[in-house]
């Protein structure tokens, strides 16, 4: 029985194959080419003056086309500020309430669950619990809002379409959750880094509801293939994000100029860009169908999702924990995906494969995973 690494499972993974060669199904990334249009840009401004501190909110312009991209009126550059990744939005909304609420912070999130909702408040010394769904992964409301009250939830992550488990909430679900945060004073951190890959429906996005506790985290880098860039940003109302702001300033003053220049320039083209958003949607789409079919095939019992770029499985019969399974498939065939357990402690017997990239990865992960299936029994 080995033991399992005090590291993040992910990283843990990920760097086999970027130490000793494989195919890496672990770590979050879309592992498409980005836009040439975009490199292009990139290319250009590498020989400007572009070379200096951007502004702490990031670039006007940026700013203004992402507020515009969300077709909400309620939305204006004003609320927007530009991070190093929607990982860096999510960790100043943080430490920023750390500080408003006199360090009392009770962490509520749905398991699986994506680990910087977890660490960061282990990071803070605060608590941490999960709201677990019903069966075939239905939300309860009046059993959710009993358990924020029963712990005292303060604050409230949420990620539509999900990471790991690609559940997209509903407009129903997502307005009473709402309603709930502003009514009890409780904040709410809506993830939207993979609002655009999804499979069939839309996800709904309650940018209208924006408000001192209703707040958003967003990120170019998971739109664009681009991820290490680490362009992402915040959504919050504009006294909010002055206050934002302050921390900023004195952790990650701002995102690289140059690539917030190029992301600028790329999006002036908005019909150039929202064909890339199409064309990756469709391809991670078919892959989900895809890879969904052939692991069926092999034994895992999938679970269905409406986006995002994983599928998660409880493993064939023969096995039952999913770190060894990993372990196993990595040392014999140099495949990396990640265990279940990192994601929920109920979670042993799965795994999560990232299914975001070309069709020849994936049909050699395929291929892999059918080997090491068929040797195994």
């Amino acid at each position: 029985m080995r033991k399992l690494p005090d590291t993040s499972l992910i990283s843990y993974f990920s760097n086999m194959v970027k130490q000793h060669g494989g195919i890496n199904l672990a770590q979050g990334l879309p592992g498409f080419r980005p836009p040439e249009a975009l490199l292009q840009h990139l290319a250009e401004t590498a020989t400007t003056d572009a070379h200096q501190y951007a502004p702490g909110l990031g670039l006007h312009a940026l700013r203004a086309q992402a507020a515009e991209a969300c077709r909400c009126n309620t939305i204006a550059t004003e609320n927007i500020m530009i991070t190093n990744g929607g990982t860096e939005a999510i960790s100043l909304i943080y430490t920023w309430l750390y500080k408003k609420l006199n360090h009392r912070l009770n962490v509520l999130s749905f398991a699986p669950v994506y680990e910087s909702y977890r660490e960061l408040p282990a990071i803070f010394g605060n608590s941490f619990s999960v709201y677990r769904y019903g069966d075939g992964f239905s939300f309860d409301l009046p059993e959710f809002e009993q358990q924020v009250k029963d712990e005292q939830i303060n604050l409230i992550f949420l990620a539509t379409p999900g990471n790991p488990l690609g559940r997209v909430f509903s407009k129903t679900e997502l307005d009473a959750i709402c309603n709930y945060c502003e009514e009890n004073h409780i904040y709410l951190v809506v993830d939207l880094v993979y609002k655009y890959l999804y499979y069939n429906d839309v996800p709904y996005i309650p940018y209208q509801r924006l408000s001192q506790y209703v707040l958003f985290a967003d990120s170019f880098s998971k739109q664009f293939s681009i991820t290490g860039w680490r362009l992402g940003y915040l959504i919050a109302p504009e006294p909010i994000i002055a206050e934002l702001a302050s921390v900023h300033d004195y952790t990650g003053l701002s995102s690289p100029m140059p690539l917030q220049r190029a992301m600028s320039l790329f999006l002036e083209n908005r019909a150039g860009a929202d064909s890339y958003l199409d064309e990756t949607r469709a391809a991670v789409a078919a892959n989900f169908a895809r890879f969904y079919g052939s692991v069926c095939q092999l034994g895992f019992t999938p679970v269905s999702a409406g986006g995002g770029i994983f599928l998660c499985s409880l493993l064939p019969e023969t096995f039952d924990d999913g770190f060894e399974f990993a372990c196993d498939l990595y040392e014999k065939q140099q495949l990396a995906v990640v265990p279940g357990i990192h994601f929920d402690s109920t979670w042993k017997p799965y795994v999560r494969f990232n299914i975001a990239h070309p069709a020849p990865i994936l049909d050699a992960a395929l291929e892999r995973l059918t080997q090491f299936i068929e040797m195994s029994h």
